[in-house]
């Protein structure tokens, strides 16, 4: 058998399609094969811990690196989780309100937003998808990081330069930002891994689609984006894949020979 490889994926709109909203049974069974192989297979995502569905847990994943590498996870077991100090709230909040910004606050256990923008379109969205949300709570809450959907408020560099201490930033455009502690990325998450399992270099792999993916992409090997991924993208890419509906995951693993 070929030397033991670590893959690492992206969920949204790599594994888990956004048209169909579920992941190709092509998916499921590459994923299968390359475990069966003596492959690693590792989630890696923006989204926290409390944000991974059913539908990703049951694919057999070897761990989780969560919110942009804040959560490290391996056979059930935290080996790295990294919270907002507590007494850092009170700054965070007091700028979100002093800019006039609606920021949900992701943690490993819940997502905390602003009870009185119960009519937020992305409250609303998250509230479809059945994710575990409660209210701010300066004693109670924990989190890793936020997101922000600001439309035209004028005041968001100010915010992000108000908190450029603790968070950094993922500009995604159309008026969204992603907010991540500093240091830590999708690529501080496989940099763990991959000493923690003493993997040589060239057997590291990721799959992703969008910006937040790019830490991700850049400091492995072999790097694939979707072919439904941001064009800005192909160009930071070892291969360029199908679209995810067209078996993108299945056609890249056997591109790499990871399955046959």
């Amino acid at each position: 058998m070929s030397k033991r490889k670590i893959l690492f994926f992206d969920i949204d709109e790599t594994l888990l399609s956004h048209k169909t909203f579920t992941i190709p049974e092509s998916t499921k069974n590459a994923l299968k094969k390359a475990k069966e192989n003596g492959h690693l297979i590792f989630i890696n995502t923006g989204r926290t811990k409390s944000l991974i569905g059913d539908d990703i847990k049951e694919l057999g994943f070897d761990g989780y690196v969560c919110g942009c590498g804040t959560y490290i996870e391996v056979d059930n077991k935290v080996l790295y989780n990294n919270s907002v100090d507590q007494e850092k709230y009170n700054y965070i909040l007091n700028a979100l309100k002093k800019y006039k910004l609606n920021a949900v606050l992701e943690g490993e256990e819940a997502i905390y937003v602003d009870e009185i923008l119960e009519d937020d379109l992305l409250l609303s969205n998250l509230k479809k998808q059945d994710y575990p949300i409660k209210p701010y709570d300066l004693e109670n809450m924990k989190f890793s990081k936020m997101f922000i959907r600001y439309n035209d408020n004028k005041y968001i560099d100010d915010f992000c330069e108000d908190i450029k201490e603790i968070f950094d930033y993922i500009d995604y455009g159309s008026g969204t930002r992603e907010l991540v502690p500093i240091g830590h990325s999708k690529g501080s998450g496989i940099d763990f891994l991959v000493d923690y399992f003493d993997i040589d270099m060239e057997d590291t792999f990721a799959f992703g689609d969008s910006n937040n993916d790019i830490p991700m992409l850049e400091c492995v090997k072999n790097s694939v984006v979707m072919g439904n991924g941001n064009p800005d993208l192909f160009e930071k890419a070892t291969f360029v894949t199908k679209n995810i509906d067209e078996d993108g995951i299945e056609h890249a693993m056997k591109y790499f020979n990871i399955i046959r």
